[in-house]
């Protein structure tokens, strides 16, 4: 479904990713975006709390820098101060912000950076109804702590942020 959206993950996700990088995706359902991060980061966090969502990831993506996580994005036993790198990608609406928001100053580095991709906050004939999407003024709102660094467009119904601590 997501590839018949016009997303292309690996394409942008490999100009803001380097092989160095220590990641972790909050809210990574069953994979998708784990399954590119393996390739392109030394070490990747797929954190979920659904216990069904985070079995088909484990179940589809066998890695070795990978660790599968099935837990609360709020609370996570990630390591302090150990991630060059958190994606938030379409989950952060459903999340405890302001507890998740903390998690993640937390567990990223001090020079760490923020990967937002979400929905444009317009109506669509699919995807969440538009009073749960966030608009990038929710966002900036939020992450008061870090510099927008820059936007890219995920595909024709996303919009894309980069957040530097």
């Amino acid at each position: 479904m997501r590839q018949a959206l016009g997303e292309n993950p690996k394409g942008y996700l490999q100009e803001i990713i380097s092989k160095e990088d220590t990641v972790a995706e909050l809210g990574c359902g069953a994979g998708f975006y784990c399954q590119y991060l393996k390739d392109l980061a030394a070490k990747v966090y797929c954190v979920e709390i659904d216990a069904e969502a985070i079995e088909e990831a484990r179940q589809n993506i066998k890695a070795d820098n990978v660790v599968f996580l099935n837990e609360d994005a709020a609370h996570t036993s990630i390591p302090a101060s150990s991630l060059d790198a958190v994606l938030l990608a379409n989950s952060f609406h459903d999340m405890d912000r302001e507890a998740v928001y903390q998690e993640i100053l937390r567990i990223l580095k001090q020079n760490g950076k923020v990967i937002i991709i979400d929905w444009e906050k317009t109506e669509t004939a699919f995807g969440p109804p538009i009073w749960i999407r966030m608009s990038k003024e929710d966002y900036l709102s939020i992450f008061k702590d870090f510099k927008l660094e820059n936007e890219f467009k995920p595909g024709p119904y996303h919009y894309g942020l980069i957040f530097k601590r």
